[in-house]
């Protein structure tokens, strides 16, 4: 905390780290203006636009990586896992929500921008898997990513078909809504693992997209820890076992995320304090 401080009441060191950030002042920037105009000009101010939130967090954190690649020129430190597990969940909780209304938030926002942002990150998502695969293959992490996408996706894929919500009342798009919500809180895992594995400093782009993932799943936490009740019925063809807790098993898989995240976190925030580059040569 110190270092941190030190800057702020020295305007020439101060100055300097602006200087050397201004990328990343540039992005929080724009990111910062644009939640302040989403949350004025199109939201309602209704609870559910913590959703909406959750899902721009993320976007903003996809966006950092394309950043991070475009500055860099390669595409080390990232998991090709992770991104895949991304990819699947967005792509089927846009399934959902292109076609019903059932888990939309009932905010404004809701109406198209959650979409939007959705869409949004899953062209981001493929984009960085195109990148990751082909034009920077050479700078990947392929052999440290050591836990493959589909030994998260295909357990949660056989949980959500065994229990899920049925807001929609259509079961193909009830099961996909649940599978995206029980992969994301494990997507992250095969990216926190690569850390591991390499043991050493974590790109600052890098380290802040996993930051804002975990950003992203807390804001999702705050807003179904408040209305899980509603996910705790069956309706239409509904064939979910444990019907009346299904929305016990949302809450979980949010904080499953973050408490995957504890460590990650703690060095984080140990290294922005300090003004250094993140480091997990001790986790």
């Amino acid at each position: 905390m110190k270092t941190i401080i030190e800057k702020f009441n020295d305007p020439e060191k101060l100055f300097f780290e602006l200087q050397k950030r201004k990328k990343d002042v540039f992005f929080w920037i724009i990111a910062i203006t644009i939640i302040t105009f989403i949350t004025i000009f199109i939201s309602s101010h209704d609870y559910s636009f913590l959703l909406v939130l959750s899902s721009l967090t993320q976007m903003f954190a996809f966006i950092i990586v394309l950043i991070k690649i475009y500055t860099f020129q390669n595409s080390s430190g990232l998991s090709i896992n992770t991104l895949i597990c991304y990819a699947l969940l967005l792509s089927a909780r846009l399934f959902t929500n292109l076609l019903f209304t059932g888990y939309l938030p009932s905010d404004n926002s809701g109406d198209w921008f959650y979409q939007l942002t959705e869409i949004i990150s899953l062209l981001c998502v493929l984009l960085l898997i195109y990148l990751t695969l082909t034009i920077y293959k050479d700078t990947s992490d392929y052999r440290n990513d050591k836990v493959p996408f589909y030994y998260l996706a295909i357990p949660t894929f056989i949980l959500a078909c065994i229990i899920h919500t049925s807001l929609n009342g259509f079961l193909p798009t009830d099961i996909t809504w649940c599978f995206s919500m029980y992969l994301e809180a494990i997507a992250i895992y095969p990216q926190i693992q690569l850390f591991i594995v390499k043991k050493g400093q974590i790109e600052t782009y890098t380290s802040h997209y996993v930051a804002l993932c975990g950003l992203s799943r807390l804001l999702s936490l705050i807003f179904w820890w408040d209305t899980y009740p509603e996910l705790n019925t069956e309706e239409g063809n509904s064939i979910s076992l444990f019907c009346n807790y299904c929305g016990y098993f949302i809450v979980a898989s949010q904080i499953i995320q973050l408490l995957i995240m504890i460590d990650y976190y703690y060095l984080y925030f140990k290294s922005l304090f300090k003004g250094e580059a993140m480091n997990t040569i001790d986790v």
